[in-house]
């Protein structure tokens, strides 16, 4: 296949370049109108082709939750992820009573095992329920708990050892024995926390690596006590932040997370099974959600999880203009692939990487098409699966 006529993000910028793709791999970044000749040419005039878009953080989308534990479900997420740029995700399971932990598990793990057409599930992680009650923040408190390793054991076996990331909040009584015994073997991310700065710097110490969900339902940074916001300046290796829409991070401290986190920093969508679905009221486990455009929120007005794709959170992001556009790109692809490592195969226009890539409008940043090992398997005009 030959991509011609886009501006490809290369390296730091955007640059107009023709692509050639051939067994599913980036075989030759050529110059602009270089003449190359293939029997399949995609033109991407007028847009730009960047990696595939890479989310650490799907709860659901589509009405379903990756909870739900059925291949239907988690064929309609990676579908519609597919449809938005996403090429590949971590699907993120919440806070439950234990059997329906075990059975989320198992089943995700199972889908897995197969080769799928719609985004690929790079591993799960473990949102929940090590989370301290006092910022819940969506989750159900009552479903929440000490760290526990014998379930969170059970749980990565179910799941045929895909738990890519574990959520703790470091001033949980077990937390730091919790840490130290899996910290080796899976991502440890702090979040949901009311950890003064002393305690969450330990916690780092003690090999948690992340800082998940930057702002969201934890202590204020006061100059008193900065919290897991300032420990995580120091000492986090990476941090994850969710943008759900201007309304809730203002663009100068937006642009100071960019600026004081670069080159550690992914955006994340963390949506949730209202992603996709039509405004209105819902049903689930007990509870009335209402749906709005960019806003799904529970009877009392609490936040019942993001509802805007990636793509539309990188959207909102560059349409504030507090943070090039560059860095935003990057944020959704190469820092992604960084973290999980595995950069040597995706999160760039490389040569000899995967071929996963995302064509969207120069102009508006909407989806056009998505090619995923090479191959064209959606686009606007006409879908191919």
């Amino acid at each position: 296949m030959l991509i011609k006529n886009g501006k490809l993000l290369l390296d730091k910028e955007f640059e107009y370049h023709d692509l050639v793709i051939r067994e599913g791999r980036i075989a030759e970044i050529l110059p602009f109108r270089s003449g190359f000749q293939d029997a399949e040419v995609y033109d991407a005039r007028g847009s730009i082709v960047v990696p595939g878009l890479i989310d650490l953080e799907v709860h659901g989308a589509a009405g379903f939750d990756m909870s739900d534990a059925c291949d239907e479900a988690y064929e309609a997420i990676s579908a519609y992820l597919l449809r938005r740029g996403v090429t590949s995700f971590v699907g993120a399971i919440d806070s439950f009573e234990e059997s329906i932990l075990e059975e989320a598990y198992e089943a995700a793990g199972k889908w897995m095992s197969q080769e799928r057409s719609g985004a690929r599930m790079l591993g799960l992680n473990m949102r929940g329920p090590f989370l301290n009650p006092d910022a819940a923040g969506y989750h159900n408190p009552a479903a929440l708990r000490k760290p526990d390793l014998a379930l969170y054991r059970k749980c990565q076996e179910l799941s045929g050892g895909n738990i890519r990331i574990v959520n703790v909040s470091p001033e949980l009584e077990g937390a730091r024995e919790f840490i130290l015994a899996v910290a080796n073997e899976v991502i440890v991310a702090l979040s949901n926390s009311t950890a003064d700065f002393a305690t969450a710097r330990a916690a780092f110490s003690w090999k948690s690596r992340w800082c998940a969900d930057l702002f969201w339902d934890m202590q204020p940074f006061t100059i008193e006590d900065p919290g897991l916001i300032g420990a995580a300046m120091d000492i986090a290796q990476f941090v994850t932040i969710r943008f759900d829409n201007d309304a809730y991070i203002h663009p100068s401290l937006l642009r100071m997370a960019f600026n004081e986190f670069w080159g550690r920093l992914a955006l994340v969508s963390g949506m949730t099974a209202y992603s996709g679905l039509p405004a209105g009221q819902y049903e689930i486990e007990g509870h009335t959600v209402s749906k709005k455009r960019d806003r799904a929120s529970f009877e009392d007005g609490r936040d019942a999880g993001s509802v805007l794709s990636l793509d539309a959170c990188m959207s909102a992001v560059l349409g504030m203009g507090s943070v090039p556009s560059p860095l935003v790109f990057r944020a959704v692809t190469e820092m992604p692939a960084r973290a999980l490592g595995i950069f040597d195969e995706v999160g760039s226009i490389t040569v000899g990487k995967r071929a996963d890539l995302a064509i969207l409008d120069l102009h508006t940043q909407n989806v056009q098409s998505v090619i995923r090992n090479g191959k064209l398997v959606f686009d606007e005009r006409k879908e191919y699966i």
